[in-house]
C-alpha cells in the first residue's frame, strides 16, 4: 500500500477569548482526503471537528487487513498532529459502522499462514503485535474520538467502539464480538477495557455467547450514549463533538493523557503483552476451515451451534 501523504494545510477559524481570530495558512481541502486508496476517508466537518470514515459499504466495511488497519491509523495519527482538531468522529459509510475482518484473507494469513504449511510462533506473535500498535492509538488518542455507529459493529467494529470515548447508535444499531465461537472463547485482545464498559458479569457473558446486543440493551448498561432515530446518527454525533469542541485544545489534552494513565493503572498494557502471545490460538479457526471449502462456511457450521441455543 502506498502511504497517502496528507498535504493539505488550511485556513481555519481559532477560537480566543475575544472570538474567532483567521488563521493564516495555505488552503485546505474541502473534500474528503483518501487513505488506505480511498477505503479510509478524512474530512473536516466544520471548525474543530473531523469526521472518519470507514468507506468500504458493499462489504459493511469490513476491515481489510493491514490495509484498513493502516489508512485508520494515518488518518488517526493526521486528525492528533494537528492542533486544531478537538474532536473525532468515527463512523462507517453506509448503513453499518463495521463488521469486523474480512474473511476472505484473515490476519494470520496476512502474516505468511497458508494451507499446508506452518507459521512460526513469533511471526504470528510479531504480526499481531503490529496489529495491536495501531489498534492502540484509537484508545489511546491524544483526541476525543464520537464513534457513530449504524447497523452493526462486529468482530473487530466493535473493538472500534469499545475504543472509543462517546458511542452514539441507531435504533437499529447492534454489536457483538463473535470470534469467540472460533477458537478464542473468553480470551479477547481488548478484555480489561471490555469489562470495564460493560461490567464485568454482562460483558463476559456477552463475549463467551457471543451473541448480540442491541443499541438499546448496552444503553440500559451505560455503554452507548444516546440512542436516535438512524437518520439522525450524525446529527447527533455532531452534537456531541460540539459539546467537546466547546473546551479549550489545552484542557483537552490533559484529558486525554488522563484517560491514558487511568488504562495504564487498570493493566491494559500488562494484559496486552499476555494477549499477544495468546492470541496465536486465533489458529483454531483453521481447523474449521480443513473441512469446508471456503471460511464463511465453515464459520456458518461454527455459528449453528449458538443459534441452536438461541444466541443470535
Amino acid at each position: 500500500m502506498d502511504d497517502e501523504p496528507f498535504a493539505v494545510g488550511v485556513r481555519r477559524e481559532r477560537m480566543t477569548e475575544q472570538g474567532d481570530v483567521s488563521q493564516p495558512g495555505s488552503e485546505r481541502s474541502s473534500g474528503p482526503v483518501p487513505f488506505a486508496d480511498g477505503l479510509v476517508l478524512y474530512e473536516e466537518v466544520e471548525a474543530h471537528i473531523v469526521r472518519i470514515t470507514l468507506n468500504r459499504p458493499d462489504k459493511r466495511n469490513a476491515m481489510l487487513t493491514p490495509v484498513m488497519n493502516d489508512g485508520l491509523h494515518q488518518a488517526l495519527v493526521t486528525a492528533q498532529d494537528d492542533d486544531l482538531v478537538k474532536a473525532v468522529v468515527l463512523t462507517g459509510a453506509g448503513s453499518h459502522f463495521c463488521s469486523g475482518e474480512d474473511l476472505s484473507h484473515t490476519p494470520v494469513e496476512e502474516f505468511g499462514l497458508g494451507r499446508g504449511n506452518r507459521l512460526p510462533q513469533s511471526r504470528r506473535i510479531r504480526g499481531i503485535s503490529k496489529l495491536e500498535d495501531a489498534g492502540n492509538a484509537l484508545l489511546f488518542s491524544d483526541k476525543t474520538v464520537i464513534a457513530a455507529c449504524p447497523g452493526g459493529a462486529v468482530g473487530l467494529g466493535f473493538r472500534l467502539a469499545l475504543c472509543s470515548d462517546i458511542v452514539v447508535a441507531g435504533e437499529s444499531s447492534f454489536f457483538a464480538r463473535p470470534q469467540s465461537r472460533i477458537g478464542l472463547a473468553g480470551l479477547d485482545m481488548l478484555l480489561p477495557v471490555l469489562l470495564l464498559r460493560l461490567g464485568i458479569n454482562r460483558g463476559y457473558e456477552l463475549l463467551l455467547t457471543g451473541r448480540r446486543a442491541s443499541a438499546a440493551e448496552l444503553h440500559e448498561w451505560g455503554f452507548v450514549a444516546s440512542v436516535v432515530k438512524d437518520a439522525d446518527l450524525q446529527d447527533e454525533a455532531l452534537r456531541y463533538a460540539r459539546a467537546i469542541a466547546a473546551h479549550s485544545t489545552d484542557g483537552l489534552m490533559i484529558g486525554r493523557q488522563a484517560m491514558r494513565m487511568f488504562w495504564e493503572i487498570m493493566g491494559l498494557g500488562q494484559y496486552q503483552a499476555f494477549g499477544r502471545v495468546a492470541h496465536p490460538l486465533f489458529t483454531n479457526l483453521f481447523k474449521e476451515r480443513a473441512h469446508s471449502a471456503n471460511i464463511r462456511e465453515a464459520l456458518d457450521h461454527v455459528y449453528e451451534k449458538w443459534a441452536d441455543l438461541g444466541f443470535e
